[in-house]
């Protein structure tokens, strides 16, 4: 997620010696929708390299309300700050133009299913499988159904 881009609030705090300052965002405004970007690929002056590392992760309850402001009228607003997973986008194949190929894991809600797609093959998939693939591009919704906190945390 670009933090510029969103509505956040930047705090300092000391760090250490050596650096007088960290900085810390802290959002105000939950996206209904969080792309995130797992950067697998890096370039040289010779070669493209890709980092095959597997980045384990639920696909389900994905809670951001650590990251929220913690002034009371910005909590009050975000009564969900749950997060569920719902397409995951996994690269295959070597690095570098015309040398991989790409597949996606998509959740579809009305038969609460999730489907892996690849050109024109499309396979049902087990959640557990999705979190053993080499992720490169995650799309995760807000849920509106039911808020992620109770009324003491607010308060307190």
């Amino acid at each position: 997620m670009r933090l510029a881009r969103q509505k956040c609030q930047r705090v300092q705090e000391y760090k250490s010696y050596k650096d007088s300052t960290l900085k810390r965002f802290e959002l105000t405004r939950l996206p209904p929708y969080l792309i995130l970007y797992v950067k697998r690929f890096t370039k040289n002056n010779f070669y493209v390299e890709k980092n095959p590392t597997i980045v384990t992760f639920p696909v389900k309850n994905i809670d951001l309300r650590e990251y929220l402001s913690k002034d009371p009228e910005i909590q009050k607003k975000h009564p969900n700050t749950t997060y569920d997973l719902i397409a995951n986008i996994v690269h295959d194949g070597l690095p570098g133009a015309g040398k991989g190929t790409y597949r996606v894991h998509i959740y579809h809600k009305g038969s609460g299913q999730w489907y892996e797609m690849q050109d024109l093959h499309v396979a049902d998939i087990l959640p557990q499988m999705i979190t053993l693939s080499e992720s490169y591009i995650q799309i995760w919704e807000l849920r509106k159904d039911q808020p992620s906190y109770t009324v003491n945390q607010v308060d307190s």
